[in-house]
């Protein structure tokens, strides 16, 4: 090691770049970001960080003589693409990352260490523990199975459609080559009305494909809507609907900690409005997977939603379905649960689009004619709320209350009064400026007493 540094006009051999290993290169760094050649574990950073370290290890990698990665066995290549060097990256920008880490995140963190080993200190122990673990991992590829099926079966759709509608373009550009513009008779519009109604509906077959899209969601969704392994204490009670109550603190819920709402198209949506999610299963304290069915969404109440899911139920679904259930002819209430199948949800759905159209064609024409048909549930009610609130207060989520009109109030016509003869005021004495020929008049001597009015 050399006492002193090299000036900077110091030019080095190859052969003392050769000599440099990863061990002389950490050492350095190490003295630049912790003080000392050899920190220890709980040693802190006190001067370069990781982006200042990653430049240095770029400014001297430029001046090695070899390009390759270094070779421990051989000890040889470019010293600073070395593990050892990259280890000591990890580790300062590890530090770094732990320091933005607020105080909630790092007592969150060891919270979750903490329950951990209280789980592995309990009757079943770590091996218990583990078993669980395995038991959650094997219903997730059970899940990711039923999600890989439903993307196969996209993939024939695709594939379906592509085909179809390539067919569809051949056909479309051979009748075109055939047709005569200057034929215009009846004979001839019914022959090509005939051809066109007998194409393939790429609307058709874009909501076939959209259907195995919510498939593929729905299976995603359901992954991530299965339970933590360390769930809070819950209580699950069945009702006699066949709905399930959550307890969770002396709180019953409607829709419980921990659920997501799919990212499902309005449609979707609509069904969940209707039916609810009958195939809802949550994890017990048990770690059992039990039934856990929740009640349709139309009967479920703001203040019966817990505070993890209130937000997106509130803003991203009921703003659009209830707008949809104002519209439809039928009396949801008073309609049985046996009754709600998939023509009764494809008949009112279809009133409500219908409705929808009429009160708000700007969001299925223009611009968003072709849009409309990928939008989610979200975007949905965001529409919705534009189209109600307005452009400028829609963030605010204020509705907006139509004035009533403006009384008329009938007003008896009058003469006009005459205006007063105004009387000008009297002229004032101006008294005239005194030039050199001009003699002023005398005032006479005046008593006091004639100066009383």
């Amino acid at each position: 090691q050399k006492p002193e540094p090299y000036p900077k006009d110091h030019e080095f051999e190859e052969n003392d770049l050769l000599a440099i290993t990863p061990n002389d290169i950490v050492r350095w760094m190490n003295a630049k970001a912790f003080g000392k050649a050899e920190p220890d574990e709980n040693s802190q950073l006190v001067g370069s960080s990781w982006s200042s370290l990653g430049f240095m290890k770029k400014s001297i990698s430029f001046f090695m003589p070899r390009t390759a990665p270094w070779d421990p066995i051989e000890g040889r290549g470019n010293p600073t693409k070395s593990q050892e060097v990259k280890n000591l990256l990890l580790r300062v920008k590890s530090i770094e990352d732990n320091r933005k880490k607020g105080p909630d995140q790092m007592q969150a963190q060891q919270q979750s260490v903490e329950e951990i080993v209280t789980a592995m200190n309990s009757a079943d122990g770590a091996s218990g523990l583990l078993q669980k673990i395995q038991a959650r991992n094997s219903e997730f590829i059970q899940t990711l199975e039923t999600m890989g099926a439903s993307i196969a079966s996209l993939g024939t759709s695709i594939e379906q459609m592509k085909s179809s509608l390539e067919s569809s373009n051949n056909a479309i550009a051979e009748e075109i080559s055939n047709q005569d513009s200057a034929s215009t008779s009846a004979g001839e519009q019914a022959k090509m009305a005939a051809f066109i109604s007998e194409l393939p509906d790429a609307m058709g077959l874009a909501s076939k494909m959209q259907e195995d899209v919510s498939k593929v969601a729905e299976s995603l969704q359901g992954f991530m809507r299965n339970p933590i392994l360390l769930s809070p204490e819950m209580t699950i009670t069945p009702s006699l609907s066949g709905y399930c109550a959550f307890t969770e603190d002396g709180k019953s819920y409607d829709i419980p900690a921990g659920f997501i709402f799919p990212q499902c198209n309005l449609h979707g949506a609509w069904r969940h409005w209707l039916t609810g999610f009958p195939d809802h299963k949550i994890r017990n304290n048990k770690n059992e997977i039990i039934d856990a069915p929740i009640k349709p969404l139309r009967l479920v109440s703001l203040g019966n939603v817990h505070q993890s899911a209130k937000k997106k139920f509130k803003d991203g679904w009921r703003p659009i379905l209830i707008f949809m259930q104002t519209e439809i002819d039928q009396d949801l209430d008073s309609v049985p649960m046996a009754s709600v199948d998939e023509a009764f949800i494809k008949m009112t759905y279809e009133q409500a689009m219908s409705a929808l159209h009429r009160k708000a064609p700007s969001m299925t024409t223009g611009k968003n004619e072709q849009k409309h048909v990928t939008w989610k549930v979200a975007t949905w009610s965001r529409k919705i709320r534009e189209e109600q609130l307005g452009p400028t207060q829609g963030a605010q989520h204020r509705p907006v209350i139509p004035l009533p009109p403006a009384p008329v109030v009938h007003v008896v016509p009058q003469a006009p009064v005459p205006r007063q003869a105004q009387v000008p005021p009297p002229a004032q004495f101006v008294p005239p400026i005194p030039t050199n020929n001009m003699q002023l008049p005398s005032i006479p001597d005046m008593h006091p007493d004639d100066m009383r009015i």
